[in-house]
C-alpha cells in the first residue's frame, strides 16, 4: 500500500504541475510577474530566485502551486500585474491550467496509441478493422447452479478457444458453441497467466445453447495506422471530455438537490485507494488513469465555482458583459475565499466518506 501511496503522490503531482504551468506560462508570455512557482505545499524546503520568480521546493509532496503579481485584492499597481490586464489575457491565464491538463491528456492518448492502448470509452472497431485488434474474450460473471460453475469457470478468465477453435469475440464464442447443446465442450482458459483446460455442458434455452457466463471483449492491443493516430487520440479525447462533462453535470445535480455527496465522488484518499487497484491491472492502466485524471482536473476546473478557475473566469466574463466595468477587487477576493472554504470543506467531507468506505 506504501507504494501505492507513492505513485498515487506522484501521478496528483504530476497533473496539478501540468496544471499550474498552464497558468505560470502563460503569465509570463503576457509579461505579467509571476512571484513563485511552487512544487509542493508549505513550508518551503528550497528556493531560488530567477528573475523575479522564486522556484521552490516545499516540505508538503503534494501538488505545486502559482503565485502571480496583482491576483489578489491588495496588489494593483503596475503594468505587470494580473488585475490591470485586458480580459482577453485574463482568460488565457485563467483557463492555462485547463488548456495544460486538456493538452497532456491528448499528449499521453497519442503515446499510448502509438504503444498499442486500446481506446478509454470508443469501441475500437471505429478506430481499426479486426484484424489490427488483439482481444481475448473474458469472463465477466458466472451464474450459480450453471454449466460454467459446474465447469468451475470463474469471473476473470479469458476463454481463449472452443473445441480447439480460437474464440476472439462473444459472437464468435457464442457461434461456436451454438451447435453444442448437451455435449461436451472443450475450453481452452487463461487464468492468472496459466492455461487450463476445462469441459463444459451448454444446455438449450429458449436463446440457444448457454453456459451461464456473462462474457464481453477485452482489447489486449490495437495496431494503429501510425499517421492517423494524432486524429484517432483527438477523436477520442472530445468523447472522455464530453462523458466527465456529462458525469459532472450529474454530480453537481446531484449534490445541489439531495445535499448527499454521491457514492461515485472520490477525494485523495479514494483517488489512492483507486490508484492501487490500477496498479494491479498494469502499466497500461495506469496510463488510462493518469489521462482521465488529467482531463478531469480540468474540467472540474471549467465549473464557474468561486475558488476555482472556472469561478475567476466567470468573474472576467461578467465584466465582458458589464462593458468593461470591474466588479470590485476586494468583494471579488472574499467570493473567492468562501468557495475555497466550501472547497476545502467538501474535500474534507468526500475523504471522511472515503475513509469510512475503505475500513
Amino acid at each position: 500500500m506504501f507504494l501505492s501511496i507513492i505513485v498515487f503522490i506522484l501521478i496528483f503531482s504530476l497533473v496539478v504541475l501540468v496544471h499550474e504551468w498552464g497558468h505560470f506560462y502563460l503569465a509570463k508570455r503576457a509579461g505579467v510577474r509571476v512571484e513563485e512557482f511552487g512544487v509542493g505545499m508549505p513550508p518551503r524546503i528550497w528556493s531560488v530566485k530567477k528573475g523575479s520568480t522564486t522556484y521552490s521546493i516545499n516540505w508538503i509532496p503534494f501538488g505545486g502551486f502559482v503565485r502571480i503579481y496583482g491576483e489578489g485584492a491588495d496588489e494593483r499597481s503596475g503594468k505587470q500585474a494580473l488585475v490591470n490586464q485586458s480580459p482577453g489575457t485574463r482568460l488565457l491565464i485563467f483557463g492555462g491550467g485547463i488548456l495544460m491538463n486538456i493538452l497532456l491528456g491528448w499528449v499521453m492518448l497519442m503515446i499510448g496509441f502509438w504503444f498499442s492502448m486500446p481506446p478509454m470509452v470508443t469501441p475500437v472497431e471505429r478506430y481499426a478493422p479486426d484484424s489490427q485488434v488483439q482481444a481475448k474474450v473474458v469472463v465477466l460473471q458466472v451464474t450459480d447452479k450453471s454449466p460454467a460453475q459446474e465447469a468451475q469457470l470463474q469471473s476473470g478468465d479469458y476463454i481463449l478457444s472452443v473445441n480447439d477453435t480460437p474464440a476472439t469475440t462473444p459472437a464468435a464464442f457464442k457461434q461456436l458453441i451454438a451447435a453444442q447443446a448437451n455435449k461436451k465442450v472443450k475450453l481452452q482458459v487463461e487464468r492468472d497467466g496459466t492455461q487450463l483446460t476445462l469441459t463444459v455442458v451448454p444446455t438449450l434455452t429458449k436463446d440457444g445453447p448457454v453456459i451461464g457466463a456473462w462474457i464481453d471483449r477485452s482489447v489486449q492491443k490495437v495496431h494503429y495506422v501510425w499517421w492517423q493516430v494524432p486524429w484517432l487520440a483527438l477523436q477520442e479525447l472530445w468523447q472522455i471530455i464530453w462523458l466527465i462533462i456529462m458525469a459532472v453535470a450529474g454530480l453537481i445535480y446531484r449534490l445541489f438537490t439531495t445535499a448527499s455527496l454521491p457514492s461515485e465522488l472520490a477525494g485523495p484518499v479514494g483517488i489512492a485507494h483507486i490508484t492501487a487497484d490500477m496498479m494491479k491491472l498494469g502499466w497500461m492502466r495506469m496510463w488510462q488513469f493518469v489521462i482521465f485524471l488529467s482531463l478531469n482536473l480540468g474540467i472540474l476546473n471549467l465549473v464557474p465555482f468561486p475558488g476555482l478557475d472556472g469561478g475567476r473566469l466567470l468573474f472576467v466574463w461578467l465584466e465582458i458583459v458589464r462593458g468593461g466595468k470591474k466588479i470590485s477587487q476586494q468583494i471579488e477576493s472574499v467570493v473567492h475565499t468562501i468557495g475555497f472554504a466550501l472547497l476545502i470543506i467538501l474535500i474534507l467531507a468526500v475523504t471522511y466518506k472515503d475513509i469510512l468506505n475503505w475500513i
